[in-house]
């Protein structure tokens, strides 16, 4: 007989209780980044920004792996103080570009994102680091 009615508040519980439900949201996606770094070509979606390193970040290490994101519109090059353009490798949904033997003092980097044809779409503003 306990058990009988243990079974009812039980269920009664089930049946009282509120359906959760997930807070609707906005399905698109933000992503928020420097506006001086960001040259928007035609109020496209087209975008290239410099994630890391952040302005006048200072780098203490041999190596840097330098993190570029931009939108699937080609690829990804930058240049170091104004200088020849190096291609960037894609892995995890962002451009790469491993900075080794960079020398001390004051760099600038840009980055371009360019379409198969080689023509260039956007390019960013120099972004300012320091490497000790």
């Amino acid at each position: 007989m306990v058990l009988k009615s243990l079974r009812k508040k039980v269920s009664l519980k089930k049946t009282t209780a509120k359906k959760e439900t997930k807070p609707k949201t906005n399905k698109t996606i933000l992503k928020f980044v420097d506006e001086k770094e960001l040259r928007l070509k035609n109020d496209s979606n087209t975008y290239v920004v410099i994630d890391y390193p952040v302005e006048s970040e200072v780098i203490s290490s041999c190596h840097y792996a330098v993190r570029v994101g931009a939108s699937g519109d080609g690829y990804v090059e930058l240049s170091f103080n104004n200088g020849e353009w190096f291609p960037c490798r894609f892995s995890s949904g962002y451009w790469w570009f491993d900075w080794t033997y960079f020398t001390p003092g004051e760099h600038f980097i840009s980055a371009r994102l360019v379409n198969p044809a080689g023509n260039i779409i956007l390019q960013t503003q120099n972004r300012k680091c320091k490497v000790w």
